[in-house]
């Protein structure tokens, strides 16, 4: 896939202006001239850059694309009716193009798995479940149940979000308060003091002239925030480095759990999802390892495949890993000797929904009691530079005016 941007034609001669995301650009002049657009004029950026940019779908869309088609496939539409359909009533215009996309390509003589995969955003497990669900018969019932997989996750991820939002505004007040104290407090304390010719430590010296930088060069401290956050994002989303951010996330003390919980979870409800819908333990391996929640957890497990092909067992398979709990490989081995291993795995995907969100609530509730510290600690700080020579500078005026 790359985002594309065009100045195209009507058929009345007037010039209209669009984006896109296409495979390439001949399907992007197919798609303009079903609108009766003729393209006179297209841009779009490197492949690098283009990667960064297009992100996979997010759980939320991949469940409301799951719960319409699944609606009408089960009502007795076609396939082509059904993404026809969805190409309008999709509540975000990506998932409306994309829609529209799966239609052609369907319309030029691609299975809807294909056309799935060839748009390289949605993950890997959908496009196997469909090639199940239309190998049986069972399309419409097979993609209501990947969409309350996805639903769970997304519900887990707004968990996520929500425990990261009174971190963020209380930050953000420590920003603005901060802000406030160098541009307005410190230049009339220091004034003062200068007027007085109080002698000053060190450790105000130096808070003095850090102020004086930054309201030198504050017209660029925003330019500078904007860098900075740009740059991080773009680490954060460089291929390259995903590996070292998702090794950091199931080592790090206090982000470990919650990262283990969450992987574990996606992992188990993938797995009794492509399992109870009837891909063979090979194929539904084989997408997860492909397609890793975590890249360093799908390092951990790469040698699933080759293990299961050679008559190893999934529960000895996943101890071989040393990265699943002793609880998890009792339920696995459980279902495989009773024949159940996806009602166990989808028992396993939910233990580790309610273990991902009681993580989050404690970390919510531990947060509090650190960002008390951290306030002491700045208003110590505050304190002792600041405040210091002021209270000095009153005790010597107090005993000057003793008789």
């Amino acid at each position: 896939m790359r985002l594309y941007w065009y100045q195209a034609m009507t058929a009345e001669g007037a010039s209209v202006n669009g984006s896109g995301e296409h495979p390439d650009l001949n399907d992007l002049v197919v798609a303009l001239a079903a609108q009766g657009l003729q393209p006179y004029r297209v841009w779009f950026l490197p492949a690098w850059i283009n990667a960064l940019i297009l992100r996979p779908l997010s759980p939320g869309a991949v469940t409301e694309f799951c719960h319409l088609i699944s609606h009408h496939v089960r009502a007795g539409a076609d396939m082509r009716l059904a993404l026809a359909e969805a190409s309008i009533s999709a509540s975000t215009t990506r998932l409306r193009m994309l829609c529209a996309r799966l239609k052609r390509a369907v319309e030029r003589g691609d299975t809807l798995a294909q056309a799935i995969d060839n748009t390289h955003v949605f993950p890997s497990m959908l496009s196997q479940l469909v090639v199940v669900g239309q190998e049986t018969g069972r399309l419409g019932a097979i993609l209501a149940t990947a969409a309350a997989q996805f639903e769970q996750m997304q519900q887990l991820r707004k968990a996520l979000l929500r425990a990261m939002v009174y971190p963020a505004i209380v930050l953000t007040v420590l920003m603005v308060s901060g802000l406030y104290w160098v541009l307005m407090v410190l230049p009339k304390m220091a004034a003062l003091f200068e007027s007085l010719r109080v002698q000053l430590p060190a450790s105000t010296v130096w808070v003095m002239r850090m102020a004086d930088g930054l309201r030198a060069h504050l017209a660029w401290l925003p330019l500078a925030l904007a860098v900075m956050v740009a740059v991080l994002v773009l680490l954060l989303r460089l291929p390259a480095l995903k590996p070292v951010f998702h090794g950091l996330s199931w080592w790090l003390p206090g982000i470990r759990q919650i990262e283990r919980a969450r992987v574990y979870h996606a992992f188990f409800s993938h797995l009794g999802a492509m399992h109870g819908a009837g891909l063979t333990l090979s194929r539904t391996l084989t997408v997860l390892v492909q397609q890793p929640v975590n890249q360093f957890f799908g390092g951990r497990i790469n040698r699933l495949v080759v293990n299961a092909s050679r008559g190893q067992s999934l529960a000895e398979g996943l101890g071989g890993t040393r990265a699943f709990e002793r609880f998890a490989l009792s339920l696995v081995r459980l279902g495989e000797s009773t024949g159940t291993l996806d009602e166990q795995s989808l028992r396993l995907s939910e233990h580790y929904a309610q273990k991902l969100k009681q993580q989050i609530e404690t970390g919510t509730r531990l947060f509090e009691p650190v960002l008390l510290l951290v306030l002491a600690g700045v208003l110590l700080l505050v304190g002792s530079t600041m405040l210091g020579p002021v209270y000095d500078l009153a005790s010597r005026a107090s005993s000057g005016f003793q008789p």
